[in-house]
């Protein structure tokens, strides 16, 4: 059983790959919850063999005490294989590779939710990574491409057959969107079929929901998605009720303080610009649960500066269940 493997069964949570979201500043957040794993957003390994500026940016690393892993979209085995070689020669843990993207962009070039649609070129890929590095290398995946097309279970063990070391299930296929009903049974079929482990991933939101996602389907592990945006509390969440404890929730005053810590990361990151547009559509999710949500995400769209933000933050008091002041 490798690193990987151990941590995984013991900590029951792997961290997501979230495109747009899973950058170097948020995942500095999220590692100030002690997650056992942390995943960059999906990676072009063409742009990381060129070395484009924006990629290097989103594979650097958040050290700690947690597995860091990278997810590589692609469909060209060398590249992918160049690329892979490149992510192990940086230190990182481990190596994912999409297989459920279903953005044109991505799946027109035969990457992401296309290698579903072609397995022997899904097998060739996730081949020549696994011969190209010694860390280990998951795949995550869809129920299948389509509602008639449900081929997760027979490409599961395909994959397995050629040394993936875990396999990651988002309990819907290509053409179901997001917040609609996961399919357990399709999770469950992957579990029984494979002697990795599977992780689910799908409608994860509380850690209730993951001690349900898990008993349903016999999942090693969760992969929480949506849900960490603006929540970053959901991973101490998550691991207290898989460890059969109760956590309470953030206070307000937590709440600001970690927004603003997000905010000065993004600003240290991307520049005071472009750090408070981004931080304009993640506050609303910060601050889900006031009153007035909705005048708050349409105030921060005027937000301009660093100052901006923190008098829009401070004015967002405690009052029947974290009430927005309007100035």
């Amino acid at each position: 059983m490798n690193g990987f493997t151990k941590r995984l069964e013991e900590a029951k949570l792997l961290l997501p790959p979230l495109a747009g979201y899973t950058d170097y500043p948020f995942r500095r957040i999220l590692s100030e919850f002690d997650p056992p794993f942390l995943c960059t957003e999906m990676v072009n390994p063409e742009a990381l063999v060129r070395e484009s500026q924006r990629t290097m940016e989103m594979v650097k690393m958040v050290k700690g005490d947690h597995l860091n892993g990278v997810q590589l979209v692609g469909s060209n085995e060398e590249s992918m294989r160049k690329g892979a070689a490149i992510v192990e020669s940086m230190g990182y843990d481990y190596i994912d590779i999409n297989m459920g993207c279903t953005v044109k962009t991505v799946t027109r070039t035969g990457a992401g939710l296309s290698l579903m649609m072609d397995e022997n070129k899904a097998v060739s890929v996730t081949s020549a990574v696994v011969r190209t590095v010694d860390i280990p290398v998951t795949s995550k995946m869809r129920i299948g491409p389509t509602e008639d097309d449900k081929n997760a279970t027979v490409l599961s063990q395909k994959l397995v057959d050629i040394g993936v070391s875990a396999i990651t299930v988002h309990g819907r296929t290509g053409e179901k969107k997001f917040g609609l009903e996961v399919n357990l049974k399709g999770i469950k079929e992957v579990v029984e079929a494979v002697d990795v482990p599977v992780i689910a991933n799908g409608g994860v939101y509380t850690g209730d929901d993951s001690i349900k996602l898990i008993e349903a389907t016999g999942a090693a592990a969760v992969m929480p998605g949506r849900g960490l945006i603006g929540n970053p509390w959901l991973v101490n969440e998550i691991m207290f009720s898989l460890g059969g404890n109760n956590i309470s929730g953030p206070v307000l005053g937590e709440r600001k303080q970690v927004t603003l810590r997000h905010l000065k990361y993004l600003c240290d990151f991307y520049g005071e610009r472009t750090g408070v547009i981004i931080m304009r559509r993640l506050l609303g999710k910060y601050f889900s649960g006031c009153v007035n949500a909705g005048l708050l995400k349409r105030d921060v769209q005027r937000m301009r500066t660093i100052n901006d933000m923190e008098s829009l933050v401070g004015r967002v008091n405690d009052v029947n269940g974290m009430e927005y002041v309007r100035p």
